[in-house]
């Protein structure tokens, strides 16, 4: 990925998670198809310049705003959510970048 923040550390634990799991099952993580919303929310982030370069990495972006709306599903708002995150302003930024993706027209909370 392009940037280096608190969100892309959570992309290398969560895949090698995917990893670790497709390796004990069998399957492997670049083998899951993405349903549509998780696609609209992959171009999504990737149309502003976020690098998911492989699957895992995308898998790992879609944990990331799979998340986010069960979050906002349990009421919070996403300014609380994107004020939750510690760091500076380009980790609020990001997230900020993730939770749009999350929540645009035909995305993962659409």
């Amino acid at each position: 990925m392009g940037k280096k923040s608190r969100l892309a550390s959570g992309f290398g634990v969560v895949a090698a998670g995917v990893a670790l799991l497709g390796a004990a099952t069998g399957v492997a993580g670049a083998e899951r198809a993405m349903t549509a919303p998780e696609q609209a929310f992959v171009s999504y982030l990737q149309g502003r310049g976020e690098l998911l370069t492989d699957q895992d990495q995308q898998l790992a972006a879609i944990d990331v705003g799979k998340a986010d709306c069960a979050a906002i599903a349990s009421g919070m708002t996403k300014e609380q959510l994107s004020e939750q995150l510690p760091g500076g302003a380009a980790e609020k930024e990001e997230a900020v970048l993730f939770l749009d993706a999350a929540t645009a027209p035909g995305s993962l909370c659409g």
